[in-house]
């Protein structure tokens, strides 16, 4: 009887124990199984974000590709309008310089001519049919300086809007230039 008790005793902590040790093991079992689906959750949702990520980078790769050809060909653009400027701005700067010495050339003849004193005709400076200093044609040079004037002020209109035109797309192409790199 006394070890029929003992036994008893024996079998009844034996399974005590047993019963403890399944229901750790079951709730570590249902623990870590609510975790793997967590985890594979989270997985399917990293694997979503990378494919998103994945397509994302062939978008840019290709906007890249674009954003070269695009700044490569304003690039050209750029260096062609401003070989055209220099050239008109030379131009003009060439033919306002031009013009003004027209103007002072003249003037200053004029100016003279107006003055002139009629000096002793000679045989050696008297021309056929006139005598005295040339006097040229007062009235009519108004007209004329009239017209050179506004070739001056459309030489010089035309310098400063090239010049504008020219900082204007300058600042343009760097904007761009700095967007697309």
């Amino acid at each position: 009887p006394y070890t029929t008790l003992f036994r008893s005793r024996d079998e009844a902590t034996k399974k005590g124990f047993c019963d403890t040790e399944l229901g750790k093991a079951r709730k570590s079992r249902d623990y870590r199984f609510t975790e793997a689906k967590d985890l594979s959750a989270e997985m399917t949702k990293l694997q979503a974000k990378r494919d998103a990520l994945q397509h994302e980078i062939k978008d840019l790769k290709s906007d890249i590709k674009e954003e070269t050809a695009a700044l490569k060909e304003a690039t050209s653009e750029r260096n062609d309008e401003k070989a055209a400027n220099a050239k008109t701005t030379k131009t003009a700067k060439e033919g306002l310089e031009g013009v003004t010495e027209a103007i002072l050339v003249l003037k200053s003849f004029y100016k003279q001519a107006a003055k002139a004193v009629f000096l002793q005709a000679s045989p050696v400076t008297e021309r056929a049919g006139f005598s005295g200093n040339y006097g040229g044609k007062q009235d009519g040079m108004k007209a004329v300086f009239a017209l050179l004037e506004t070739i001056q002020s459309d030489f010089d209109r035309t310098l400063r809007k090239t010049e504008e035109s020219e900082h204007n797309a300058h600042r343009e192409y760097v904007d761009f230039s700095q967007v697309s790199k």
